[in-house]
């Protein structure tokens, strides 16, 4: 009798965690797919090089991007006569491996690689170049250094999910450079540090370095400007974006003769001029506030962004940052099933999940 009462207790239970069980496999097998980040064709765009308008300074830049899977980061090859220096590494193994090797076609020593903020799709790649030319010092300044190193873990589980074999880890650490000036071969590079740029997961305040070449008049502003794809608005604020703008609209005033966007599409390269970087940066901060004030979903705010700019590649970081700027958590994962299952429960419990979610993981990702 005991027997066919535990049986008879114990089998919707069992039929309950079976269903629980194969319902998490279901959704787990809805994310994306690792081997969307393999590039299988590639952009034959030539890298473009801007020389010193300096006399007789021997700096080169080369702007290497990676391909449209690999989120078209932007990376530097700063270049004196015998050195070399990167400033933003790619995201992934296989595009830091191209990177690799434009570095060793240009016959110099890689001396430095620096981070300009604490994002994996700037910093990863760095352990690639690390293991390709040994001796290389990975630095960034020192608030960046340390959210970036507290950040590892984290970045290589996020990483292995997003990338899968493409992806550069482990993280490498970077060491902290507490100046304003990076020397190449006797000529000056400037860093201006706590400026405000995207944030994604991370305070309002998160810090940014711009790095400004005299002899190139050429300013590395990294995700502080974007070109030819949406930006990452995700995790601002007002007020963080008022001193945003204000930035940009301070090097609109400076003379320059290039900006490298921290993203830019390979095929759109040959568009960019200065100017035109600065006001597409600054025009769609204006553009994504006044969607984000005139919209009560995350839904409408990307179908306005998406109709605003109907040809803009980088889709992924106006999704990504509408999501955090709403909240929304479980959307982050970009899992339809996992949507799909969360369509069916009360609005208010899953707004609320999401919330401390998201609180949660901000806490873990910060300081």
């Amino acid at each position: 009798m005991k027997t066919k009462t535990i049986l008879y207790i114990a089998s919707p239970l069992i039929v309950i965690a079976i269903f629980i069980m194969s319902l998490g496999v279901w959704i787990q097998g809805g994310g994306r797919n690792s081997e969307e980040s393999i590039p299988t064709t590639f952009d034959d765009t030539p890298f473009r090089v801007y020389e010193a308008v300096v006399p007789g300074s021997p700096l080169k830049l080369k702007h290497f991007i990676s391909e449209n899977n690999e989120i078209n980061v932007s990376s530097s090859l700063v270049m004196g006569e015998k050195e070399v220096i990167v400033f933003a590494a790619p995201a992934t193994k296989y595009s830091a491996e191209r990177l690799a090797d434009e570095i060793e076609k240009t016959g110099r020593k890689l001396t430095y690689i620096y981070l300009s903020h604490p994002h994996l799709d700037h910093a990863q790649g760095a352990v690639i170049l690390q293991q390709r030319f040994p001796g290389v010092k990975l630095i960034a300044e020192p608030k960046v250094a340390e959210i970036n190193n507290l950040r590892i873990p984290l970045h290589d589980d996020m990483a292995k999910k997003r990338y899968g074999d493409n992806a550069a880890i482990p993280s490498p650490i970077f060491e902290e450079y507490d100046s304003d000036v990076l020397m190449l071969e006797g000529r000056e590079i400037q860093l201006w540090h706590d400026q405000h740029g995207d944030v994604g997961i991370g305070y309002e305040d998160e810090p940014h370095t711009v790095v400004y070449i005299p002899d190139l008049k050429a300013l590395l502003p990294n995700d502080i400007c974007y070109f030819g794809g949406h930006m990452m608005m995700g995790g601002t604020t007002k007020q963080s974006r008022a001193k945003w703008k204000d930035q940009i609209r301070s090097y609109m005033n400076m003379d320059l003769n290039v900006v490298i966007p921290g993203h830019v599409p390979r095929s759109w390269s040959g568009k960019m001029t200065a100017k035109g970087v600065l006001n597409h940066s600054l025009t769609y901060i204006e553009n994504y506030e006044q969607a984000l004030e005139s919209s009560k979903t995350s839904d409408e705010v990307i179908k306005k962004m998406l109709a605003n700019y109907p040809d803009l590649g980088h889709t992924s970081a106006l999704y990504l940052g509408t999501y955090i700027n709403f909240r929304e958590t479980h959307r982050l994962l970009f899992n339809p099933r996992l949507e799909k299952f969360v369509s069916f429960l009360p609005k208010s419990f899953v707004k609320e999940l999401d919330k401390k979610m998201f609180e949660d993981k901000r806490k873990m990702w910060n300081l």
